[in-house]
Order: C-alpha cells, then sequence, then structure tokens
C-alpha cells in the first residue's frame, strides 16, 4: 500500500505555528520521521489563512532538501500550486479535486499544465456523501472527467470521503462498500483514504485508524493518508498486504520484521 505521511498539516494547531514562525528544523524533523517510519510519499498542507502562496513552496523546498520521496500537495489553490509544483523534484500528486463544478473549474487548467497525480475526492456540492451510491457517482463522474482530459487510471486516486463513524452508524460501512464497488468498476484504479477522519470525537481513536484501514485493504483500499509514526498501524498494514497477496513471498513482512517494526502483543 502507499503509505502518504499525514503530518506535515499546517491546518493542525502546533504544525501552523511552526510555519508561521518558519520553523525550518521543525519540518526537517518531522519529514525525516515519517519516512524513516515508512512513509512512502509525504502529504504537504500549507494551509496558513493568507499565507498559502508563500507557505506551500517554502515547504516543498524545505522537504525536499531532508529526504527523497515524491510529495502530496494538499491545496485547492490553483496559485499555490502554480508555484510549488514546478518546485518538485519528483512527479507529485495534488490532494484533491472534487466533484463541485467551481472547483473543478479552478483546478483543471492546472492539472492539465502538470499532470500530477490526481485525488479524487467523492464529494459534491450538496455536502458529504452518506451512501455507497452517492460515492460511486461521484466517483464515476470524475474519473470520466479525468480520463477525457487524458488521464490513466493509474494516476487517479479515488477517496470515497472518511467521515467520522461517530456522527453516522452508516458512514463506516458506506465507505467499504463504496471502495468495492469503485475498484470492482475501474480496474486499474487507485482507491485512497484519509482513514484517521473516522474516529474523529471518539476515545482511542489509533484502535479505530488501525482496524478500519485493514477492512478498507481488503475492499480494495491500496493508499492512504496516515500517521506512519503509529508503529501498530504500520504493523497492520505490513500483516494484510502479506495476507491479502499483495506481498510477494511475505517480502516485506520479513524485511519489516527483521527490522523490529512489527509489534507484537506483550506476552501475559
Amino acid at each position: 500500500m502507499l503509505i502518504i505521511g499525514e503530518l506535515i498539516n499546517c491546518t493542525r494547531k502546533k504544525v501552523g505555528a511552526a510555519a508561521a514562525a518558519r520553523d525550518v528544523e521543525f519540518f526537517k524533523e518531522i519529514a525525516l520521521r515519517q519516512v524513516k517510519a515508512g512513509a512512502d510519499m509525504l502529504d504537504v498542507n500549507g494551509g496558513l489563512p493568507g499565507q498559502e502562496m508563500e507557505v506551500l513552496p517554502w515547504l516543498v523546498n524545505i522537504v525536499q532538501e531532508t529526504v527523497s520521496v515524491p510529495l502530496c500537495l494538499d491545496s485547492a489553490d490553483p496559485e499555490a500550486l502554480r508555484k510549488a509544483l514546478p518546485l518538485c523534484k519528483q512527479r507529485a500528486m495534488i490532494n484533491s479535486i472534487t466533484n463541485e463544478p467551481a472547483r473543478i473549474a479552478a483546478l483543471m487548467p492546472v492539472l492539465k499544465e502538470f499532470k500530477p497525480k490526481i485525488i479524487a475526492l467523492c464529494l459534491g456540492e450538496s455536502g458529504p456523501p452518506n451512501t455507497a451510491e452517492e460515492r460511486v457517482a461521484h466517483a464515476s463522474h470524475l474519473v470520466d472527467l479525468l480520463t477525457k482530459d487524458g488521464y490513466v487510471l493509474d494516476d487517479i486516486y479515488v477517496d470515497g470521503c472518511v467521515l467520522p463513524v461517530s456522527t453516522g452508524p452508516e458512514h463506516g460501512k458506506g465507505l467499504l462498500d463504496a471502495v468495492g464497488e469503485i475498484t470492482s468498476r475501474y480496474p486499474g484504479i487507485h482507491a485512497s483514504a484519509g482513514i484517521s477522519n473516522v474516529s474523529f470525537g471518539l476515545p482511542l481513536r489509533k484502535l479505530l485508524n488501525e482496524t478500519f484501514a485493514v477492512l478498507l485493504m481488503a475492499r480494495g483500499l491500496d493508499a492512504g493518508i496516515v500517521d506512519p509514526c503509529d508503529t501498530q498501524l504500520m504493523a497492520n498494514i505490513r500483516a494484510a498486504e502479506a495476507l491479502l497477496g499483495r506481498d510477494e513471498y511475505c517480502a516485506n513482512y520479513l524485511r519489516a520484521f527483521r527490522e523490529g517494526k512489527l509489534e507484537l502483543p506483550t506476552a501475559a
């Protein structure tokens, strides 16, 4: 599974404060820590109010000075993306385009110019989806739109829109069913998710995140915006990959074991 590290997000209070202070060492440390923990790509969100056009390119440069993984630029601001995308040393991903005409109109010229990989978020003008059917409808419209503009399925990551199960009992199952339907309908497409949203407002959030990740993988999820420093989550992902036949001869699982990255339960 593609592990996209979620921790460089300026909408989080501590991270935003570090960005406002232009704390270079803070971001170098958080980038390096995520990659050492197993992140394949880093999500970079420069969303400080009124400062994104300066902060996003600054973060891109700082992160690339520190690690060599590709970046997922978490922004809906086309001008900030125009400043940041040319700085990316590897092909970037954008998080995200939604099924909203205004956002599509704003982002499509950027997508056509730079051809980044793209997360297609199943969210429309009427608000977050409640059912699997709504998610699939959004996905179908976005996939058709992107492929008509030259995107291949391998460059599209459909995010079914993770909602907290604390706000609706249907939110977990609705996403699971949607991921299964979307990956079946479009062979070769990718399914992604910002997994930690599912546990918002509940205790023991890591337990819910870790369990949900495995359930989603069984339905076809192959990319996750997660905290790679959650060692149990990463252990669960490696185990699930082996069990689902995505890890040939369990090579990644065995490597993680040798490196001491698989947490085992403490003996009673």
